[in-house]
């Protein structure tokens, strides 16, 4: 496991060129959601948000193959494939040139994948909820102002805190590791979707209809997803738990560099950093293990 800990953090440093359309959209996601929550027209509200989503989709469609040409040229740069530095630097900066291509060929088959990821994840946290309203305590709570201490200061948090009772507290507790555990599956269950899906779209048998592949890859590519993780299940465990260590460490430091603009920006130039190196991570994972 440290073996592709240690190779994926030298892929992410060698190619920070693939860091790139993530932080761009990451910034346009920012400017169009703040336009969204502010929007109080109906109709416009359902036209910026299905627009959010179709960027959403785009960006990971065109992402997602951008890393996966990082993994290959980092295994032809392992093999000798490149005459000299200047020319494995060039083919590095060059891999920008593969992220609208990606959007292109694998815009539909991403979309249909996160719309079943989605539908998938939510039903998962319904039948969630409602087995724990009828097996976990309920913590008799006003949710009102909840929510208020919530979104307060975390003095004011504390002091909401405080005024619980052990009972109530307890039911908290419960519902947090029970919401949190059923997250956990998920994502250890469908952490090598999308790599599975680039997977399948790349070897799809072009003899066959492609809207019937579109509509089965998302199934196709869960399945396959499935298979890998079963067949390399401590290994694959083993690095959802890096990821999730790793994303609290990034957590406690964003708190550390909130105390002022500058740490602020490098806090978030840390993250965006920690965020491609997570994806290049699965994607080198999964391609060597497949």
């Amino acid at each position: 496991m440290s073996l592709y800990i240690k190779k994926a953090f030298k892929i992410t440093q060698e190619n920070l060129i693939v860091a790139q359309p993530l932080i761009i959209f990451l910034i346009i996601i920012s400017l169009t959601t703040a336009a969204l929550a502010t929007q109080t027209n109906k109709a416009a509200y359902i036209v910026f948000l299905v627009a959010n989503v179709l960027l959403a989709t785009a960006f990971f469609a065109g992402w997602f193959y951008m890393i996966k040409k990082t993994i290959d040229h980092n295994k032809k740069a392992e093999n000798g494939g490149y005459s000299s530095d200047k020319d494995r630097a060039e083919a590095s900066f060059a891999l920008g040139k593969y992220f609208f291509p990606g959007v292109g060929e694998y815009f539909l088959p991403v979309t249909f994948t996160m719309i079943f990821y989605v539908i998938v994840y939510l039903l998962l946290l319904f039948i969630s909820i409602k087995a724990g309203q009828h097996f976990l305590p309920k913590p008799d709570l006003d949710w009102n102002q909840f929510m208020a201490a919530a979104n307060s200061t975390p003095e004011q948090m504390q002091k909401y805190v405080y005024s619980l009772s052990y009972a109530q507290l307890k039911a908290i507790n419960l519902w947090m590791l029970f919401v949190g555990g059923v997250v956990s599956i998920f994502t250890f269950l469908t952490m090598f979707l999308f790599p599975a899906l680039i997977d399948n779209c790349e070897n799809r048998n072009p003899d066959k209809n492609k809207k019937d592949n579109f509509l089965f890859i998302p199934f196709n590519s869960f399945n396959k997803n499935l298979v890998f993780i079963f067949k390399n299940f401590f290994g694959v465990l083993g690095l959802l738990v890096f990821l999730f260590a790793l994303n609290i460490v990034l957590s406690l430091f964003s708190l550390l560099f909130s105390i002022n603009i500058i740490l602020s920006v490098v806090g978030l130039l840390i993250s965006f950093y920690f965020m491609t190196y997570g994806f290049v991570l699965i994607f080198l994972y999964y391609d060597e293990k497949k």
